[in-house]
This record gives structure tokens, C-alpha cells and sequence, in this order.
């Protein structure tokens, strides 16, 4: 198995998808979302560390480990990438397309010091941990194995300006109706048993 242009081919589509993804933003940003993107791939994780591991330059690894962080701590970011993945995907959402949203959890058990960082209940390991609450909505099709991503958000209750987890929903239900026009029916809500603490 050639590892080299199976790498070679995984950039590439990384670099058209990211390419579309960030279509109009500044450059150094269109940088850090293929950079992103290509290490999580390859690293399997979403760690700047092991992102940065993956990108293999020829500095010291905490140097691009501090413009990964810059580019990630950037103001505005989060709400331009949804916008522009609401541009990709919205139109792939038909009348009958099912919109299914899932409260899930990120725990982050290492960490000390992650900005409004509150108690969530993991619900891979059945404990409660330090992390965040995320709210996500993706398009399927019946009888389709397609998932079209619409919507990402990573929400903690510690955050001055949070009001209450339906306050969360009925945010992305929002968001998600405008810019499909109202297509698609919701399909219930998932959240994998989870308790709130």
C-alpha cells in the first residue's frame, strides 16, 4: 500500500473542501481551516498539539502549536465557517429531508484552566467530567448512509451570556430554518441517555 499518495490524495481533497469552505475569508484563515482539517484527519484528534504534530514544519512544534491557537481564538471565526457551511449544505435539504439534532458532550478530563470550562456528564465513559455541552443538526435522507452536516455549537452553562439549554436549541432550529427556507422535518432529539448536571 503506497502511504505516500493515499497522503497526497487526502490533502488534495482536503485543500478543494477547505478551499470551498473558506471561499472569501482572509488568507491566513483559509490556511488554518485546510491545516485544521488535514490534522485532525491524520492525527485523529482535535488536540492543537496533535494537529500541529501532523503538519510536520520545520520549526519548533510549539511555534505552530501558538499560530494554530491565534488563528482558533480568532473573533468572529465559528460564526463565519457556519455561514459558509450553511451556503454548502443548505442546498441538499428538501422537503422531506430528516433534520436530526443530538446534544451531545466534549469532555475535557485533563483540563485546568479552558475558559468557562463547566461539570458535564460524559456520556461515553457514564461519569461526570469537566468539558463542554455541543448541539449539532445534520440532513439525512431515508434510506440513504449520507450525513449532511448543517450545524455545530459548543455551549458551556458557566458562559456569562448562556440562558438556559432550550435557549441553545431553539437557537440552531432557528438558525437551521432560515437558511434552508423551512425545508426538512425534525427527527426528534438526541441525547444518548445523557443526564444534566
Amino acid at each position: 500500500m503506497n502511504y505516500a499518495r493515499i497522503a497526497s490524495k487526502l490533502r488534495e481533497k482536503i485543500i478543494k473542501f477547505s478551499g470551498e469552505l473558506s471561499a472569501g475569508m482572509p488568507k491566513v484563515v483559509c490556511r488554518f481551516i485546510a491545516e485544521s482539517l488535514y490534522g485532525i484527519q491524520v492525527r485523529q484528534s482535535v488536540r492543537l498539539t496533535e494537529i500541529a504534530r501532523a503538519l510536520e514544519e520545520k520549526i519548533p512544534l510549539r511555534k505552530t502549536h501558538s499560530r494554530l491557537s491565534r488563528q482558533l481564538g480568532r473573533a468572529g471565526l465559528w460564526r463565519e465557517i457556519t455561514h459558509s457551511l450553511f451556503r454548502m449544505s443548505c442546498s441538499q435539504v428538501k422537503e422531506d429531508t430528516l433534520l436530526i439534532m443530538d446534544l451531545s458532550d466534549i469532555a475535557k478530563r485533563y483540563a485546568r484552566k479552558m475558559e468557562y470550562m463547566a461539570r458535564v456528564w460524559d456520556g461515553s465513559q457514564g461519569e461526570v467530567a469537566n468539558g463542554y455541552w455541543t448541539c449539532n443538526v445534520v440532513g439525512a435522507e431515508v434510506g440513504e448512509m449520507v450525513l449532511t452536516p448543517l450545524y455545530s455549537h459548543l455551549f458551556s452553562q458557566n458562559a456569562p451570556d448562556f440562558r438556559s439549554e432550550n435557549q441553545e436549541i431553539f437557537r440552531s432550529i432557528s438558525m437551521v430554518s432560515k437558511q434552508t427556507d423551512k425545508k426538512g422535518t425534525y427527527n426528534g432529539l438526541s441525547d444518548s441517555g445523557q443526564k444534566r448536571s
